[in-house]
């Protein structure tokens, strides 16, 4: 898996490259609020993506100058369906956020990542998945005086 780290932390180091010169900025428009541009909550965003990548490409070459090439893991249909249903369920918190607002939508799409992910505590649960985005709209909107979708 080496070999597929490479070329993956290559292509989203590509992607995230691309969105932070080419379609963030051509893609946003100054906003009417009082507050931060438009173009920089997804600038972070995608600045983390890359900072992820070069992790994964460095990560990937000390394994390779390491032990050299190792064999293959193929990927089963389990994996494949694992993989389809945590994006569905990153999918249906997205849409939850854009229908219900950050607020709502926001605890719904960590809560359903973290029981997919195995987790049972409910008091667990709860805490994780709301108080990270309490504590956004705060920022957001107390710090910044901007607005959340």
């Amino acid at each position: 898996m080496n070999k597929a780290d490479l070329i993956g932390g290559g292509a989203l180091l590509a992607f995230g490259l691309a969105l932070i010169f080419l379609v963030i900025p051509l893609g946003t428009v100054e906003g009417a609020f009082f507050g931060l541009s438009p173009t920089v909550f997804p600038t972070i965003i995608a600045s983390g993506m890359v900072l992820s990548s070069v992790g994964l490409i460095v990560h990937a070459l000390a394994r390779l100058r390491a032990k050299g090439e190792q064999p293959p893991l193929p990927v089963t249909s389990w994996n494949m369906l694992m993989f389809g249903l945590s994006a569905a369920i990153t999918l249906g918190g997205v849409i939850a956020i854009d229908l219900l607002g950050i607020e709502f939508g926001g605890p719904l799409l960590i809560g359903g990542l973290m029981i997919f992910l195995g987790e049972r505590n409910p008091i667990r649960i709860v805490l994780t998945s709301v108080l990270p985005v309490l504590v956004v709209v705060l920022l957001v909107t107390h710090v910044f005086h901007s607005v959340l979708p």
